[in-house]
């Protein structure tokens, strides 16, 4: 049943990203009247669309406070800039697209957040709900707003909800099952510091949620969660079955291994093709999740056809003997270490991009631990070139495409060209996926 609380009301959002172009799409058939701010004028056919259905824009600097009643800010807006407190302290509604969601669903959430693995965690869960005949929608921060979806979910459904630090910043609803991955340095070029990275993080827990599943092995994480009465699971992948939780998962080789109720269940994951210790620990992850979604233990056959997520240790294609992946989404070193240790062998690796504020001395030790050689391009490469004290031959350049000739021609039949860049694409590129789209296009390019 579609809400009438919209109606009339005054809403300003600021961006007009893929979030808040779901909530256009959400609030527009409601009846609310919306004002976009935006820096600078969006472009024409889009602007056109929504002035065409009443929406107005605002363009510039924000004001120092808004008018309208309730406020949407696009994920990569802070929530405590000075027009939004002073906007708040005068009476309106801070809220986001996710938030809004929440809000309205009707379905079990499943939300999944941590510093590395959320995405394939999330693909994970999802394919696993639809093996076992679960109505199942993915979204969130993988890039597909489930907003505009929400008047077709039903209790019967689960929304399996990707989410960020940034999203999770003002969250008010948590999810009912929550997962954290894992909690590693991130975004501290947005984050204050470290500490409020992982309060974000921690919003994913709150009163509705009543499974909590998280990584044994990450202390940070425990600590978090303390005082957090709701059973949880915890996952291990060192062999060895985690105490003191509702469910505990760990591997043995390709065994997994799930202790529930005081009963020990064994699994072959033979069905289980993503390489990696990294995977082993996301494939508990979604594991838990879904039992407790289920109420019973999923089949791991539903995942015989599942070959991970674009740009995620992606395989392109073999030209001239040489095999070409694409793993954009590694933009922090500990995602860089997880995928070269996954991959094995030792690759030619296109890494650089733009920092985030944290250290990259581990991008250089995992580079210099596991590479024939490396290329580096963008804001990043001096840096670390010089962290990498010739650990590795080392080659730098400033355009992304001529990264990926450098390390084309550098291979030979037998070798690998992975692109695993440690840092984010923002220098060159929109995102992570238009990066790993390009390197796509540019192995294709090879056989022309």
């Amino acid at each position: 049943m579609q809400t009438k609380e919209y109606l009339g009301r005054s809403v300003a959002l600021l961006g007009l990203g893929r979030s808040n172009r779901a909530v256009l799409d959400f609030l527009l058939p409601l009846g609310a009247v919306p004002t976009v701010y935006v820096p600078k004028e969006p472009p024409e056919d889009l602007a056109a669309l929504y002035r065409a259905q009443g929406v107005r824009f605002a363009v510039g600097a924000f004001p120092a406070r808004f008018a309208e009643a309730l406020l949407v800010r696009s994920p990569v807006i802070r929530p405590d800039l000075p027009a939004l407190a002073a906007s708040v302290a005068a009476g309106a509604e801070l809220t986001s697209e996710v938030e809004l969601f929440l809000r309205h669903c009707p379905a079990t959430v499943v939300g999944i957040t941590g510093s590395d693995g959320k995405t394939t965690t999330s693909a994970l869960t999802a394919k696993l709900l639809t093996g076992a005949g679960k109505h199942t929608r993915l979204g969130g921060n993988n890039g597909v707003p489930l907003l505009p979806q929400v008047w077709e979910m039903t209790a019967d459904h689960v929304a399996v909800l990707e989410l960020s630090s940034f999203q999770l910043m003002t969250l008010e609803r948590a999810p009912h099952v929550a997962v954290i991955t894992n909690i590693t340095p991130n975004h501290l070029d947005w984050h204050t510091d470290m500490a409020e990275y992982v309060a974000a993080k921690s919003r994913i827990l709150g009163t509705r949620t009543r499974f909590f599943v998280t990584n044994a092995a990450q202390t940070l994480i425990q600590n978090t969660a303390d005082g957090v009465e709701i059973p949880r699971a915890l996952f291990s992948a060192n062999g060895e079955l985690p105490r003191d939780c509702s469910m505990a998962l760990t591997v043995q080789g390709d065994r997994l291994c799930v202790a529930q109720n005081g009963t020990e269940t064994w699994y072959d994951t033979a069905e289980f093709h993503l390489p990696g210790r990294h995977n082993f620990e996301n494939l508990m992850a979604a594991f838990a999740a879904v039992t407790a979604v289920l109420g019973r233990q999923p089949a791991l056959s539903a995942l015989a056809d599942f070959h991970g997520v674009a740009h995620r240790l992606q395989y392109v294609d073999t030209v001239r003997g040489v095999r070409f992946y694409n793993s954009s989404i590694d933009t922090s070193p500990t995602r860089t270490a997880a995928a070269l240790d996954a991959l094995g062998g030792r690759p030619i690796v296109i890494a650089g991009g733009k920092g985030k504020g944290i250290p990259l001395d581990a991008l250089a030790d995992a580079l210099a631990k596991h590479v024939k050689a490396v290329v580096l391009y963008g804001e990043t490469a001096e840096e670390i070139a010089v962290l990498l004290h010739g650990r590795a031959p080392t080659h730098c350049v400033r355009a992304f495409a001529a990264a990926f000739h450098t390390a084309a021609a550098l291979a030979s039949a037998g070798d690998t060209v992975l692109l695993s860049p440690g840092c984010t694409a923002f220098d060159q590129f929109r995102d992570f996926e238009e990066r790993g789209n390009v390197f796509c296009a540019l192995v294709a390019g090879l056989k022309e």
